[in-house]
């Protein structure tokens, strides 16, 4: 049976792509038959066109993201360009090669390897109340809309970069170790391999005299594709009741790999309780609905699970970090519980360059041990995240899961405000598949390429705050970080904005530094008000209902993980939080459930 429906399914398939349309991934414009046969000639059609079927303003969100927007279709598909916040500066803008900025005084800068190791020490300090879970969703959330291939470049295609064959590929990018670092003068290693980004211009998109703008494999809307994929993948489905296809091993249900490929493990933790929950969801409108069609539940469920998802994003998870008044001041999100509005049309679904800059300085939270942790509460190993990478069948291994669940509950997150970052995250960072790796040198050396601007540029644009000296940053950083941004950087204008992100005093009553806050809410609104699908609004197509929507209000954390976790009864309601004396672990039976009969027909 399930092969007659995918038979099906691939005849409609066929049908929609003899009507579909070639645009350019970058312009957002329909291509002529012309523009195809180059781009097929030079082998680019893949990575810079989307082929789009043609849009109908009343069909609900399509799993690869085209029409979201019915003025530019392409934009919300994989491979929508980035926009800028601020212009791009480079040292030399007129070159081919657009080399990194220098200082003000024309001088290379730090290396990245001695920015970060001036800024933090390695060891391991708990936060205390932050679970880890708001590390692992939050990547989730991210890889959701930023994924890359950056990392597949140098760990599998371009293995050498540290060898003298790199120095003939434009392509490296390693980062040199000072022979005085804290670490490597015992190791003797003395270079980390890394390339490029990846670009639309090194993807043959773009001519190589243009300003260098990344190509991201991911849709820029938050719609869960890690799980139901970019492109509509029939091999994900079991074309019965709606579900996704899972394997089951050791009574346990998880994702079919094959499907999704190999994660690293703090982000395949989303996408298995995603999966799950959609599973669970189609199960429970099963029940209240049982004439509906295997199609009918799945564009149901998933409709649900992606507004389940944003609910606990917008609601739970970013409000903790950055303030529940923040977010309602800046218009993020609501107090009521009604629809609102959101939509603007002129807006493209698009994510700023500069976003998952920002997002980058959420690795000083990130713990490299996994705690598991029996049910009781009491621990039962460690394990190295960072030995997860290519390993996710360790999840599938005895009891496992039910540890590693636990622990997204009971686990707490690095301490950020200590200066301190884990040791497997900057020395270890992708486990066995290479000798070393710093993943927050890395983050600061890759955008060195995108000539983002001066910190102190960013610190205007959020709050009209002019710096002109070191002096001035007296209030917004320590002192004892002025010192030793004086030390790395000839002018106050030549600090970098990860660099600047990672010493600012983070806002009371938050757990971020403001300028970290502003431009993400800056991006959230833009997300939100271009989302033409945005699951809070009532004029959009296949729309929740009220009582619907106040269903989808319920969402947390907490139940999820009671509905799909393995071997939860108890958890604290506020889930993203450690327990504690004002957040007591209580009974699933005692958390607020999802009333599936408002979806009743």
């Amino acid at each position: 049976m399930e092969r007659v429906v995918f038979l099906l399914v691939l005849a409609s398939a066929c049908s929609v792509l003899a009507q579909s349309t070639y645009y350019s991934s970058y312009y957002g414009l329909k291509l002529t038959q012309a523009d195809v046969d180059q781009y097929t000639s030079n082998g680019t059609l893949a990575n810079c066109t989307n082929l789009i079927a043609p849009c109908d303003p009343n069909e609900p969100r399509r799993i690869d993201g085209t029409c979201n927007n019915l003025n530019f279709p392409s934009y919300g598909a994989t491979r929508t360009p980035y926009y800028r916040i601020l212009p791009a500066t480079y040292y030399k803008p007129s070159s081919t090669v657009f080399d990194p900025q220098r200082t003000k005084s024309g001088k290379e800068p730090q290396l990245a390897r001695k920015v970060r190791t001036s800024f933090f020490a390695e060891g391991r300090v708990d936060d205390e109340v932050l679970a880890s879970g708001t590390t692992h969703f939050l990547v989730f959330f991210a890889t959701d809309i930023t994924n890359t291939r950056d990392t597949t470049n140098y760990v599998s295609w371009r293995t050498y970069c540290c060898k003298p064959e790199g120095a003939a590929d434009t392509a490296c990018a390693p980062n040199l170790v000072p022979e005085t670092d804290y670490v490597h003068r015992f190791s003797g290693i003395r270079c980390l391999n890394m390339t490029r980004p990846l670009t639309f211009q090194t993807s043959g998109c773009l001519p190589p005299t243009t300003t260098p703008l990344r190509i991201v494999d991911a849709t820029p809307t938050h719609d869960l594709s890690p799980v139901y994929g970019n492109v509509a993948e029939p091999a994900r489905r079991t074309f019965s009741g709606g579900k996704l296809k899972t394997v089951e091993v050791n009574n346990r249900s998880f994702p079919d790999t094959s499907s999704i490929g190999l994660l690293l493990g703090i982000n395949f933790f989303g996408i298995i309780f995603f999966w799950r929950h959609h599973n669970f969801i189609a199960t429970q409108l099963a029940a209240v609905n049982p004439t509906w069609t295997d199609e009918q539940l799945f564009a149901t469920a998933r409709e649900i699970n992606i507004a389940y998802g944003n609910q606990l994003l917008h609601y739970e998870l970013l409000p903790l970090f950055m303030g529940h008044d923040y977010m309602v001041k800046r218009g993020i999100i609501q107090t009521g519980a009604g629809f609102r509005e959101t939509y603007k049309e002129t807006l493209k679904p698009q994510i700023s360059l500069e976003y998952p800059v920002v997002l980058r300085w959420l690795h000083t939270l990130q713990d490299g041990d996994l705690r598991m942790y029996y049910t009781n509460g009491t621990l039962h190993s460690t394990f190295p995240v960072v030995d997860l990478t290519s390993n996710t069948d360790f999840l599938k291994e005895g009891d496992n899961m039910d540890y590693v669940t636990q622990g997204c509950f009971r686990q707490p997150t690095a301490n950020s405000k200590d200066y301190i970052v884990d040791p497997d995250i900057v020395e270890r960072g992708l486990g066995r598949l290479q000798q070393s790796n710093d993943i927050m040198t890395n983050d600061l050396a890759k955008n060195r390429y995108f000539g983002f601007q001066s910190y102190i540029h960013y610190r205007e644009h959020c709050f009209k705050q002019k710096i002109t000296t070191f002096d001035d940053l007296i209030g917004i950083v320590d002192t004892v970080r002025i010192t030793q941004l004086k030390a790395l950087y000839e002018d106050v204008a030549d600090i970098e904005l990860l660099a600047g992100l990672w010493v600012e005093k983070q806002a009371a009553g938050t757990h971020v530094p403001p300028t970290f806050a502003c431009l993400v809410g800056d991006q959230l609104k833009h997300s939100i008000h271009s989302d033409r699908h945005w699951y809070e609004r009532q004029n959009r197509p296949n729309a929740f209902n009220a009582a619907q929507l106040a269903e989808i209000r319920k969402a947390k954390v907490a139940r999820m993980l009671c509905d799909i976790g393995d071997a939860v009864t108890v958890i604290q309601g506020r889930a993203f939080e450690l327990p504690s004396i004002d957040n007591p672990m209580v009974s699933c039976k005692d958390i607020p459930a999802i009333d599936f009969t408002k979806w009743k027909a």
